[in-house]
C-alpha cells in the first residue's frame, strides 16, 4: 500500500451516538475511533512535532513491516441521534430511496382551474406553507448533524490529526439529497424525473465538486470528515443525503475512482448476518459475500451451501433511522465493488475493525468481506 492510496471509512451514526436518545454522543466510541485514526493514518496528516511522529513510527513499525507506508483516509459519518430524530419528526425522507422508488421530486400539481382564482390562491398558499415547512426541516436537521460533526472533528484534533469538516449539503451547487443522479450509477431506478435520469439536474457535477474538495484537502495534509446531511431534494423539497449514499458517490466519481483503494464500513454490529442479530439470537455472521459486478447480485460465500435468499437485509432496527440501515449499506458496498474496490463491514470498537483499518485483514476474527465474484 502506498500513501497515494485512499481508504474511505464510513462510520455509522448508530455507532457514535445513542440513537434512541436525541442528540446524545457515544463519546467512548468517538474517542476510540479518533485514537485509531491517529495511530493508522500517514504522519503527514498529524500536527505532532517531528520527535513525537518518529516515536509513533517506531512504536508501530512491528505491525507495519509489510506495508510501505500508512494510507490516507477519508472519513464519512452518519447522523445517528443527531439528525435522524429531527428528520423523522418533520417527515424528511432519504433522498436516494425517494429517487429509486420513483417518487415525485417536484411539487405536486394542483387541480385549480383558470376561472377559479380562489382555489388557485388557496393552493398556492398551501404550497408555500409546505415549502417553508420543508426548509425549516432542512435547517434544523442540518444544524443538529453539524453538532455531531463538530464533536468528531474535535476528538480527532485532540489526537493530533489535522481533521477538517467538508459539509456536502447546500454548500455545493446542485447537490441533492439523492447524491448522484441515476443517470450515472442508478440504472435500476424507476423515477420519472427526466433531469435526474439524464444527469442534467447538476447532481453529478456537484458530487465531482465534493470529490475535488476532498482531494484538495488530502493533498494539503488535511483529513476530510464528511457527514450525512440534510439538503435539497428539489427547489421545493428537502431530504436526507445519507452517509452510504455519499460513499456511493465518492467511489464512482471520476475524480476519486482511481485513488480509492478500499471502503471500510464501521457499524454497530460485527458485519452482515443471516438476520438481524439484535432480534434473532440464532443469526449467523456471514464472513464473505460475493458481488456479480454485471447484475449487482449478492451471494453468500461461506462454503456451506447457503445462498443469498437466507439474508435478511430489510432495514435498520433503530426506530428513528430514515436512511435505510443495512440495506443502504449493502447497496453502497455493491457499488464500491462494481467500481473495483475492496469492501469490509466491521463492528465499532472491535479488535477486528482495528485490524482492517491498520491493514491486517488476514488476522481479523470477525467482519464481512465483500468482493467481486469471479
Amino acid at each position: 500500500m502506498t500513501q497515494d492510496e485512499v481508504i474511505i471509512i464510513k462510520i455509522g451514526g448508530s455507532s457514535i451516538t445513542n440513537k434512541a436518545t436525541e442528540e446524545t454522543l457515544n463519546q467512548h466510541a468517538i474517542n476510540w475511533f479518533a485514537k485509531l485514526i491517529s495511530a493508522s493514518v500517514h504522519t503527514s496528516f498529524l500536527f505532532r512535532d517531528k520527535e513525537e511522529q518518529e516515536q509513533q513510527e517506531e512504536e508501530n513499525h512491528a505491525t507495519n513491516e509489510k506495508r510501505k507506508t500508512k494510507p490516507k483516509f477519508v472519513v464519512v459519518h452518519g447522523a445517528g441521534s443527531f439528525g435522524h430524530h429531527s428528520a423523522k419528526r418533520y417527515g424528511l425522507q432519504c433522498g436516494k430511496s425517494a429517487l429509486l422508488k420513483g417518487g415525485s421530486l417536484s411539487p405536486p400539481t394542483t387541480a385549480a382551474t383558470d376561472d377559479d382564482e380562489k382555489c388557485k390562491s388557496s393552493s398556492s398558499s398551501s404550497l408555500q406553507k409546505r415549502k417553508r415547512f420543508q426548509m425549516e426541516a432542512l435547517s434544523k436537521t442540518r444544524h443538529s448533524v453539524q453538532k455531531l460533526n463538530a464533536a468528531m472533528v474535535k476528538s480527532l484534533l485532540d489526537q493530533g490529526v489535522n481533521a477538517c469538516t467538508i459539509s456536502p449539503g447546500i454548500s455545493l451547487p446542485g447537490m441533492r439529497a439523492y447524491g448522484r443522479s441515476c443517470g450515472s450509477s442508478s440504472s435500476s431506478s424507476t423515477t420519472t424525473d427526466t433531469n435526474a435520469i439524464s444527469g442534467n439536474d447538476g447532481s453529478v457535477a456537484a458530487m465531482e465538486l465534493l470529490c475535488q474538495s476532498i482531494n484538495e484537502a488530502l493533498d494539503a495534509g488535511l483529513l476530510p470528515v464528511v457527514h450525512g446531511d440534510a439538503c435539497l431534494l428539489d427547489e421545493n423539497h428537502a431530504g436526507i443525503l445519507g452517509g452510504d449514499t455519499l460513499v456511493e458517490g465518492l467511489v464512482s466519481s471520476e475524480k476519486m475512482k482511481e485513488s480509492v483503494h478500499k471502503v471500510i464500513f464501521i457499524s454497530d454490529i460485527a458485519g452482515v448476518f443471516t438476520s438481524d442479530p439484535k432480534i434473532n439470537k440464532d443469526a449467523r455472521l456471514i464472513r464473505s459475500l460475493k458481488v456479480d459486478v454485471t447484475t449487482g447480485e449478492v451471494t453468500i460465500d461461506d462454503g456451506d451451501g447457503d445462498d443469498a435468499a437466507e439474508m435478511d437485509v430489510s432495514g435498520s432496527s433503530h426506530a428513528h433511522d430514515v436512511t435505510g440501515g443495512l440495506k443502504a449499506k449493502l447497496g453502497a458496498a455493491v457499488t464500491a465493488v462494481q467500481c473495483g474496490k475492496e469492501v469490509v463491514i466491521a463492528k465499532c470498537c472491535s479488535t477486528s475493525a482495528e485490524k482492517y483499518i491498520q491493514g491486517e485483514s488476514s488476522s481479523a476474527e470477525e467482519g464481512t468481506l465483500i468482493s467481486r465474484k469471479l
